[in-house]
C-alpha cells in the first residue's frame, strides 16, 4: 500500500474542503492548468535562476584553478575550490532561518518576492568580484536564496492548492531548478566567464517584474486582516473569475477558512512539550528529519557542483563539459518522470525506488573507482562513470529531489507545522 501524505492541520482540512467545492470535477483540470502555468511563470524564474547559481562552480571552477584564472589573487586552491562550493550551504542555513521568520511577518507571497534580492546579488559580485573572498561571499548568498527557496515554495503550494495537485506543482518546481542547472551546464560551456552573470541577472530582474501580478495567499491576506483581498486572492488560485458573484457555498468555506484563522490568531502561538508527543506530531518530526538525511547524504549536491572535475578524474573518454550536460539532460528526464508517476504510483514507491537507485548509481561509481585506482585494466569500460552518475541523478530527480520538500507542510499538525523550518534547516549544517 503507497503511503499517503494526508494533511495533519485543520488548517489544510479546511483549505482541501474549501478549493474541492468549489471547484467541480469537469473543472479541476482548469485549476491545475492555471496554478501551474502561474507558479511556472513568474514563481519559477527565481528558482531557474537558483538553479543555474547552484550549477555555476561546475564549469568553472576549473577555469579558476588555471593559470588563466579571471581573478586578480590568481589561481583557486583545491581547499579554496572546496569553500566556493560548500559554502552555499552555510548561505541555505542562514536563509532558511531568516525565511522562516519572513513568512510569519510579511506573508509568504512577499517573502517569495524578496529571493531576487540575493540572486541578483550573486551575478552581480560574480561579475564584479576580484578575488576568492569576493566568490565565498557571491556562493553564500546563492545559499541564502536557496534556503529561502526551500522554506516558502513548499508553503506556497500547500496554501494555494488542492491536495490532488501538491505532487506535480513540487515536481515543476524541481524541474525549473535542474533545468536551471542543466542551462548553467550549456552556457558555461559557450560563454565566458564576464559573459555569463550578465546574460543571467535578467531572471531575477524579470521575475521581480511579473510577481507584482501575482496576489498574496488567502492565509496570509486573513492574518493581516484583509478580508476583501483574501477572498478574491481565494477566487484566483481557485479558478474562478475575479468579478463573478459569490455562491452561498464559497461564502461558506470561505467563512471556515477565515474564522480558523483569526481564532488561530487568538490562541497562544506558544509550543508546549505535548505538542510533540502526539502520535501525529512524533510521526510528522521523525519522517521529515529522515527524509531531509536521505536527500543530502545521496551525494547528488556535490555531483552537481563539482560535475566537470569529477568526470575530469574519472578517465571517461567524452569531455568533461560534454558529459556534465549528458548528466544534467538525464536530470530533466528524471524531474518529468516524477511528474508523471508522482500521483499514479504513490510518493512512498518513488521514494524507494529513488534511494535504492541512487545508492546502486555511487555503489558502481565507486567500485570502478576502485579498481581504477588499483591499476586494474579497464578498457573499454569508461562509459561506467557517466551512466553510473546519471542513473543516481535520474533517481535522485524521480523521489529524493522534490518529495521531503512539499511533503512536509502536510505532514505536520497546524501549530508543530512552523517546526518544518527548522527541519529544512538539517541538509545544509
Amino acid at each position: 500500500m503507497c503511503l499517503k501524505f494526508e494533511s495533519k492541520g485543520v488548517l489544510h482540512q479546511v483549505l482541501a474542503t474549501c478549493t474541492s467545492k468549489l471547484i467541480p470535477r469537469r473543472r479541476l483540470c482548469r485549476q491545475i492548468i492555471r496554478c501551474k502555468f502561474w507558479i511556472f511563470s513568474p514563481v519559477n524564474i527565481v528558482n531557474y535562476a537558483h538553479g543555474a547559481a547552484l550549477g555555476w562552480v561546475s564549469p568553472f571552477l576549473p577555469l579558476l584553478q588555471s593559470e588563466d584564472s579571471p581573478l586578480e589573487t590568481g589561481p583557486v586552491t583545491v581547499e579554496q575550490g572546496s569553500w566556493i562550493g560548500s559554502i552555499l550551504c552555510l548561505g541555505g542555513l542562514f536563509g532558511a532561518i531568516v525565511y522562516g521568520y519572513l513568512t510569519e511577518k510579511i506573508g509568504v507571497k512577499k517573502s517569495i518576492a524578496s529571493l531576487c534580492i540575493s540572486n541578483m546579488s550573486f551575478w552581480t559580485i560574480v561579475y564584479f568580484g576580484t578575488s576568492v573572498y569576493h566568490l565565498y561571499l557571491a556562493r553564500f548568498l546563492a545559499g541564502v536564496t536557496g534556503g529561502g527557496v526551500i522554506v516558502t515554495f513548499p508553503l506556497f503550494i500547500a496554501d494555494i492548492s488542492d491536495s490532488k495537485v501538491r505532487g506535480a506543482l513540487g515536481s515543476i518546481l524541481a524541474l525549473a531548478g535542474n533545468s536551471g542547472i542543466l542551462t548553467m551546464y550549456i552556457v558555461g560551456d559557450l560563454l565566458s566567464y564576464r559573459t555569463v552573470p550578465v546574460v543571467m541577472i535578467s531572471l531575477p530582474t524579470l521575475f521581480a517584474i511579473l510577481m507584482t501580478l501575482i496576489p498574496e495567499t488567502p492565509q496570509s491576506l486573513l492574518k493581516q486582516r484583509n478580508v476583501t483581498q483574501a477572498e478574491q486572492s481565494l477566487k484566483f488560485y481557485s479558478g474562478l473569475k475575479s468579478d463573478q458573484e459569490c455562491t452561498p457555498e464559497f461564502k461558506q468555506q470561505f467563512e471556515k477558512l477565515r474564522n480558523f484563522i483569526l481564532n488561530s490568531k487568538l490562541q497562544s502561538d506558544r509550543l508546549q512539550l505535548q505538542d510533540f508527543t502526539s502520535p501525529a506530531a512524533k510521526k510528522g518530526i521523525l519522517i521529515g528529519i529522515f527524509l531531509m538525511f536521505l536527500n543530502q547524504f545521496c551525494g547528488v549536491f556535490a555531483i552537481l557542483t563539482y560535475a566537470v572535475s569529477i568526470f575530469s578524474e574519472s578517465g571517461s573518454t567524452l569531455s568533461p563539459g560534454t558529459s556534465a550536460i549528458i548528466m544534467g539532460a538525464i536530470q530533466i528526464v528524471g524531474t518529468i518522470a516524477s511528474f508523471i508517476f508522482i500521483d499514479l504510483a504513490g510518493r512512498k514507491v518513488l521514494l524507494l525506488i529513488s534511494t535504492y537507485g541512487t545508492g546502486l548509481g555511487l555503489t558502481c561509481l565507486g567500485v570502478y573507482s576502485w579498481l581504477r585506482a588499483q591499476s586494474v585494466d579497464l578498457t573499454g569500460l569508461d562509459w561506467i562513470p557517466i551512466a553510473s552518475l546519471s542513473l543516481t541523478v535520474f533517481l535522485f530527480c524521480v523521489g529524493l529531489c522534490n518529495i521531503p520538500f512539499f511533503v512536509l507542510p502536510e505532514l505536520l499538525p497546524a501549530k508543530v507545522c512552523k517546526v518544518y523550518r527548522s527541519i529544512l534547516t538539517l541538509p545544509f549544517i
